[in-house]
């Protein structure tokens, strides 16, 4: 009966090790952890970039994964599987690719998704639906794709989007409440599009918006003056290198926190006098590359908080004396490339905190008129509150090439047309004011800056001169004294302090001097002449505790 079971137990292993091979074959293949051509090194991330990929790979361990990284490769289509798996995900770039459709369940799982690009690529339209399921997503860039138009269903559902891309695409137009579904957006790229006409109701629900770019685009005229009036919390407003004509009056009248304003690179020549009205925050304005002629004169009046005014490579003749006089914050101003042939003095006397001011490129007339901008410019130069300006004349010709800080009041003529000078007096910083054509001419300011100069030198050396013969008063005396004292005595003033012993108090051989004196019975009972006491705290090292109440003043100061 034993040997039928020994025959059982060494038949039953070689069956068992028979059918394991088999049982494997069965299996379906194991994927890798890591698809082949992508890169796994840092956690939670897998780099596919720039791999010459034609679709999406798969992973292992998709629940893992946060960072996708599918840029630069060859992928056209995003089907609905690709990355169902992909629940965990946060961000996923598809960037430079040639992806032409988006199937609308393509990201249906990724509900915790909070980038997503799609910029550089080729899709035509952004179907409605297609990203409802993205409802914690901050950051959509769809730039430089070929998106003709844009519907409200097109954002349906993103309701924490922070940052939208869409420019560099072939949009047209803007309907009505395009962004209706965008309640937390901050920033708005739509420029280098093809956009000639913006709804009225174009922005509705945008009331965070804080940064808007429309520039590049082909806009005529902006004539609906509520256009902007859903843009409450508007900072930027970027409408550079359009084709507009025409403003409509009151245009930024409901944007009461715009800071900056461009406007550059239009075909602007002329400019309603209400055109800026309400903007009393804004900070920068740059009007740089139009065809003004002129500015009215209470056209920036509204400006009160107003820095920053570029009006370069315009056609302007004249200023109005009064065109900045309510600019009292100006501190840059750019008047270059114009036709400017001359200024009123008074033109910035407004403006004291101007230390910028670009006037170079005009057909300067270097006449009896610019009298009062070269005294101007001479007094606030003197004060080193301005950079260097230059104003490089063109007429007369006598004068061709000069620049007008190096030339004489003798030196400028009467105006070619036989007009008036119109030299009038203009107050300085100080208060004072610069005289007339006709009247006397006050001091040099340069003249005037060496003499105080030289007057302070002087009181500077006076003092000086004081304090050494007060010192060298002091040595000298002193060493009348030490040659006068005994030597004994002498050897009291050491740098040293003298070794105390427990009794007394005082040295052993410091008292040995002082014998003839009645015993003390501490060292304060010690006279002057006998020891002199230096304050401990001079010498505590910095860690000491009396050395403390500066750091903590440190610390107070520098503290978060």
């Amino acid at each position: 009966m034993g040997a039928p079971r020994r025959v059982r137990l060494m038949v039953l292993p070689r069956v068992l090790w028979g059918s394991v091979p088999l049982f494997l074959l069965l299996l379906p293949p194991a994927e890798p952890i890591c698809p082949e051509p992508c890169d796994c090194q840092q956690h939670q991330h897998l780099l596919c970039t720039n791999r010459g990929l034609r679709s999406v790979p798969k992973a292992a361990e998709p629940q893992d994964i946060l960072t996708y990284s599918l840029g630069g490769n060859f992928i056209a289509n995003i089907s609905a599987f690709d990355f169902h798996r992909l629940a965990g995900l946060q961000r996923l770039d598809l960037q430079y690719n040639r992806i032409r459709s988006l199937h609308p369940k393509a990201f249906e799982r990724l509900g915790r998704l909070e980038e997503l690009y799609l910029g550089n690529n080729l899709l035509p339209a952004l179907a409605p639906g297609t990203l409802s399921a993205l409802a914690k997503l901050r950051i959509l860039y769809v730039n430089a794709n070929e998106i003709v138009r844009l519907s409200a269903a097109s954002f349906s559902g993103l309701s924490s989007l922070v940052k939208l891309r869409l420019d560099g695409n072939e949009l047209g137009s803007l309907g009505d409440s395009t962004f209706s579904d965008l309640p937390n957006l901050l920033y708005l790229h739509l420029e280098s599009n093809r956009i000639r006409w913006l709804s009225r109701g174009a922005f509705t629900g945008l009331a965070k918006l804080r940064f808007l770019d429309l520039s590049g685009n082909k806009q005529s005229s902006l004539r609906h003056p509520d256009i902007f009036g859903p843009l409450r919390s508007l900072h930027t407003l970027l409408l550079a290198s359009n084709s507009l004509q025409q403003l409509a009056g009151g245009l930024f009248q409901h944007l009461p926190s715009l800071a900056k304003l461009s406007l550059s690179g239009n075909r602007l020549a002329h400019l309603a006098p209400d055109a800026f009205m309400g903007l009393s925050s804004l900070k920068e304005l740059r009007l740089e590359g139009n065809l003004l002629s002129h500015l009215p004169a209470a056209l920036l009046e509204p400006l009160s908080s107003l820095e920053v005014l570029d009006l370069s490579r315009n056609v302007l003749t004249a200023l109005h004396p009064t065109t900045f006089s309510r600019l009292s914050c100006l501190r840059e101003l750019s008047l270059r490339e114009n036709a400017l042939a001359t200024l009123p003095g008074e033109l910035f006397a407004s403006s004291p905190a101007l230390y910028r001011l670009e006037l170079e490129g005009n057909a300067w007339s270097c006449d009896c008129r610019l009298r009062g901008l070269k005294h101007w410019l001479g007094s606030w130069h003197s004060q080193g509150r301005l950079l260097t300006v230059f104003v490089q004349c063109r007429l007369p010709p006598t004068l061709a090439g000069k620049y007008l800080d190096y030339l004489q009041d003798a030196q400028l003529p009467p105006p070619e047309d036989g007009g008036p000078c119109h030299d009038s007096a203009f107050p300085s910083s100080a208060g004072s004011a610069v005289a007339a054509a006709g009247g006397p001419r006050g001091p040099d300011q340069q003249l005037l800056t060496l003499v105080l100069l030289a007057v302070n030198a002087l009181l500077l050396f006076a003092a000086l001169a004081a304090w050494g013969s007060r010192l060298l008063r002091k040595k000298v005396l002193g060493r009348r004294r030490r040659k006068a004292a005994p030597v004994h005595v002498r050897q009291l003033y050491s740098t040293r302090r003298p070794l105390r012993s427990m009794g007394t108090g005082v040295s052993n051989d410091f008292s040995g001097f002082q014998s003839h004196r009645p015993p003390r019975g501490a060292a304060c009972a010690l006279s002057e002449a006998d020891l002199i006491e230096f304050p401990c705290e001079r010498f505590i090292d910095s860690g000491g505790g009396s050395s403390r109440h500066g750091d903590d003043h440190l610390l107070q100061r520098f503290a978060d």
